[in-house]
């Protein structure tokens, strides 16, 4: 259980860093052109994978930690719940250990769905002005590309804006699973005590 829940706190960032990086690859690319012929030579020699493959991985992870950071918190503005909120909800819900609680399960992975929902949403916010910026090298090629292109590019900010909703409203539920436990852990008030006979 450790180990996949170290792989999936890996692979989101990582994940959401490898498509910016796609993103600002496209865009220089629409700038430059020969950006793409030259990293594809260099991708060709034995030395790539051991020089380069482990640095970009880890630029990767920590582009993708950023990003998620700053998505996170512009989530949290739009949507709610606020930091010193959340922190309450963490401290209701850690009353329990996850592992005896299906509440506190629930609540971590919702704040981890939110967080890569949020942090991919501002990485196809970039993926699409890569796309925007490649249609530059498209200027001599026919309607049909440059709208797919630009089709594409839309479809990008249409799935950013997407998941960033859905981002906020994994969030909503989280801070709605923490108020639940809060009321299943509080003492009932409507109990009525027991009467002793005389």
């Amino acid at each position: 259980m450790a180990a996949t829940e170290s792989l999936s706190a890996f692979a989101g960032p990582t994940g959401v860093g490898a498509l910016c990086f796609l993103g600002v690859f496209l865009f220089l690319d629409g700038r430059a052109p020969s950006l793409f012929p030259a990293v594809e030579a260099y991708a060709k020699t034995s030395t790539w994978s051991v020089i380069a493959a482990v640095p970009v991985l880890a630029m990767a992870y920590l582009t993708g930690l950023v990003l998620i950071s700053g998505a996170s918190a512009g989530v949290r503005v739009s949507f709610g719940p606020s930091v010193e909120q959340e922190a309450k909800d963490t401290l209701v819900v850690s009353s329990k250990p996850a592992k005896e609680s299906v509440l506190a399960q629930r609540y971590i992975q919702f704040l981890q769905e939110r967080d890569c929902l949020a942090g991919a949403a501002f990485s196809l916010v970039v993926l699409a002005a890569g796309l925007l910026s490649e249609k530059r090298t498209l200027a001599e090629a026919n309607a049909i590309e440059s709208w797919l292109v630009i089709t594409a590019a839309a479809i990008a900010v249409l799935a950013s804006v997407a998941l960033y909703a859905a981002a906020g409203v994994r969030a909503r539920e989280a801070h709605t699973f923490a108020a639940v436990s809060e009321r299943a852990a509080a003492p009932s008030l409507n109990a009525t005590p027991a009467v002793t006979a005389p």
